[in-house]
Parts: C-alpha cells; sequence; structure tokens
C-alpha cells in the first residue's frame, strides 16, 4: 500500500504543471502546459536596467534572446522561479567619449541614469589623466572600473565622477609644459 502511495505521489508531481509569473502579473500562477519545465523573464543587467520586449512567461525564451535579453529558470509546482528583481533607486554619472583630435577625454555636460538592484552599491567611473582609447573602453561611466580598464578610477556616490576643471587643464597643459622645458 505505501509503494502505491509513493507511485501515485511521483506521477502526480511528474504530471504537474509549473508556476510561473506570466504577463504583468506578480502573482505566479500554474502554467497552461504541463509540457513545460521552464519560466522566463526579462533580463536585468546591472547599470543599464531591464530588457525591453521580453514578458514573463512559461516556457524557454523566444528565439536567440536568451542570456541576451531574456533569462531562464527550472520552474517548480509551488512557486514561480522568475520573480521580478526588486530595483534599487537610480543613481547619475557623468559619461566620457574619446576625442581622437585632441587626444583626450570629454566629459559629457548631463549625467545620465545608471539602474542597480536593491543591494547593488552605487558605482561610477572615469578615465585617469593618462587615459588612451585602449586603457579605459567603459562608456556609460555607471560602474566599477573593470581589469580590462588599467587608466580607470572608480567612486561610490551619485554623480561622483565628474572631472574638475583644474585636472583637466593640468592634463592639456602637461604636454605643454613639457615641450616648453625642453627647449630651456
Amino acid at each position: 500500500m505505501k509503494y502505491l502511495i509513493v507511485l501515485a505521489i511521483c506521477i502526480y508531481s511528474a504530471n504537474a504543471t509549473i508556476k510561473c509569473v506570466q504577463g504583468d502579473a506578480k502573482e505566479a500562477t500554474a502554467c497552461a502546459s504541463a509540457d513545460d519545465k521552464l519560466c522566463s523573464q526579462p533580463k536585468f543587467t546591472e547599470f543599464t536596467g531591464l530588457a525591453t520586449g521580453v514578458k514573463y512567461a512559461c516556457g524557454a525564451c523566444a528565439g536567440e534572446t536568451k542570456d541576451s535579453t531574456c533569462e531562464e529558470c527550472t520552474g517548480t509546482a509551488d512557486a514561480g522561479c522568475n520573480t521580478p528583481k526588486t530595483a534599487g533607486a537610480d543613481f547619475k554619472c557623468y559619461t566620457y567619449t574619446y576625442n581622437a583630435t585632441s587626444k583626450a577625454f570629454a566629459m559629457s555636460t548631463a549625467a545620465s541614469a545608471c539602474k542597480r538592484l536593491e543591494k547593488t552599491a552605487i558605482a561610477c567611473n572615469m578615465p585617469k589623466s593618462d587615459a588612451t582609447m585602449t586603457t579605459y573602453t567603459l562608456k556609460t561611466g555607471c560602474g566599477n572600473c573593470t581589469t580590462k580598464d588599467t587608466a580607470c578610477e572608480s567612486c561610490a556616490k551619485d554623480s561622483c565622477n565628474k572631472a574638475s576643471g583644474a585636472i583637466r587643464v593640468a592634463t592639456l597643459l602637461a604636454p605643454i609644459l613639457a615641450v616648453l622645458i625642453n627647449f630651456l
């Protein structure tokens, strides 16, 4: 008798539908098909935000969106694994663009919004005074420096990556001063 009960539970579990968050709903509901084993959701990229054009759903990510704009997880019958992530408050950072003519980075006039998850710390980055196109490659100013960006410095406050005018003038005048000293 015990074996029959265990067998019945196994058969029921194998045929049970999983629960996933679907569409705009905040709560997980049962999937329509017992064949669904995965749940999918928009991918959240730190400092960029939630991917657009992807819905919370039962089943695998559509097309070739997996890991680029969509994430998958293995569903269960008791709870949805694709629950929306809790976002933290936005913060701002300045972006830097390399000017090939002046061989220097120019700071944006306005700071851009950076998106983060609730437990992610605020982080901005900026090029050091000796940065080049190959030693500083970050595009948004949001987030920490990477190991690839050797001429990068990070800070941990809203809009903290603003280069001061004195640093910019010193960076531009340093080569001129070097030339003048060599002529003396």
